[in-house]
């Protein structure tokens, strides 16, 4: 009875490890790749060439847009300049037809006057023979007749003709001066078309000078325009770079602080496949794990290829350098025998309860070389390989450096 719970249990154990082994295989074939960091350097580096090659096409084009600008600034103020002196002989002009204007308006002003005074003064002859008329006034006859004396007829003949001659007179300078006053006029009339012509024509000139001004204007705050942005985006290129110096600065920290620990770029982890660390693919206790622990486990432990005997060779995963060599013999440790190796950008690799070990600190290895045997010291219950994979000060799934757990990797 006690036989056959016994084996009953044993078979529960067996079934139970058996699907943790089948959880565990879809993990093993992902893959966690890292940054190298001469790869960000050489990427950084050459951002930073794109930026500088940018900022140097940007300075250019900024030049050319001032430059521009300022040919563009002189025209406008040879335009500004032309239209000075064009509006100066239009207002010129203008004051003269004003003037013209204003003559016209007086020489008219005179014509009627004048042709009013002849007006009047014909209206007065006819009145004054209509009433000689009326009143049977001497005709010649009658004043010879009617004279008293040869000197009386002569002075009353000289007197009737003063009349006459007289009129005659007048009338002939109000015409005189009519036509004088008419020819004037034309004149100031065809004086003001030539100067209303000139108007026109420099009125032409000042529209067609005010629309290339606009559209060079208009030329010239697209090109301040540009010009802003242009400045604007140099700005921004000098902050992306300053930004990229920081981080090249901080890579190449990185960089000399792994030549210094003996990282040399044959050995730093490059994101490659990483080799599974012996030839059993056992797992008899899972990253993770709490079922007969007090935390969670923080690597897996690798059965041997014989259960329970020591001797299956242990590899190393990955290119790098040993910086923990420990041997029982120098002191205790619940790791027993055990390795630890750097592979360059925060990443490491232990390998507890070594029976012995094939290496040393400070030695470079490659991926795949042996490290010593499994074995069963420290605070082992039986021959394994605990295996673990810390990043940054992490503990990471080991099994997430595999793309299948194979010896053969």
């Amino acid at each position: 009875m006690e036989k056959a719970l016994f084996r009953n249990n044993l078979i529960k154990k067996i079934t139970a490890a058996l699907m943790i082994v089948m959880l565990l295989i879809p993990y093993c074939f992902a893959q966690v790749t890292f940054g190298d960091n001469k790869s960000d350097l050489k990427n950084a580096q050459n951002q930073q060439n794109d930026i500088q090659n940018k900022k140097k096409e940007t300075e250019d084009k900024i030049a050319q847009l001032k430059a521009q600008s300022s040919d563009l600034t002189s025209l406008i103020q040879g335009l500004d300049a032309q239209m000075g002196e064009l509006s100066a002989s239009l207002d010129d002009i203008n004051t003269q037809i004003a003037t013209l204007e204003a003559e016209i308006e007086e020489t008219q002003a005179q014509l009627e006057q004048a042709e009013a005074d002849k007006e009047s003064r014909y209206e007065a002859m006819k009145l004054r023979i209509q009433f000689m008329y009326e009143h049977n006034d001497y005709t010649y006859v009658e004043v010879l007749l009617s004279s008293e004396s040869m000197a009386d007829m002569l002075n009353k003949f000289e007197y009737i003709n003063k009349i006459s001659e007289y009129d005659r007179q007048m009338l002939e300078e109000y015409q005189s001066t009519i036509n004088l006053i008419s020819s004037s006029k034309v004149k100031l009339e065809e004086d003001k078309e030539t100067l209303t012509a000139s108007q026109e024509a420099l009125q032409a000139q000042v529209d067609a000078l005010e629309v290339v001004q606009n559209e060079k204007t208009a030329q010239l705050n697209a090109l301040s325009k540009n010009t802003a942005d242009q400045v604007a985006y140099k700005k921004q290129l000098e902050a992306d770079e300053k930004k990229l110096d920081a981080e090249i600065a901080s890579i190449t920290a990185k960089i000399k602080a792994e030549e210094a620990s003996g990282v040399t770029p044959s050995n730093r982890y490059d994101g490659g496949t990483f080799k599974w660390p012996t030839t059993s693919t056992r797992i008899t206790s899972p990253y993770g794990d709490t079922s007969d622990r007090t935390s969670p486990h923080k690597g897996v432990d690798i059965g041997a290829v014989r259960a329970g005997v020591s001797g299956d060779p242990v590899y190393a995963a990955y290119d790098g350098k040993v910086v923990i060599a420990h041997r029982q013999s120098e002191y205790y440790s619940t790791a027993g025998n055990y390795v630890m190796i750097y592979h360059g950008n925060g990443l490491y690799t232990r390998y507890l309860h070594l029976d012995s070990l094939n290496v040393s600190v400070g030695q470079q290895v490659t991926k795949g070389q042996k490290l010593g045997v499994m074995g069963n010291t420290g605070n082992s219950f039986g021959a394994h390989l605990h295996f673990d994979v810390m990043l940054n000060g992490s503990y990471v799934n080991p099994c997430l450096l595999y793309t299948s757990p194979s010896p053969r990797d």
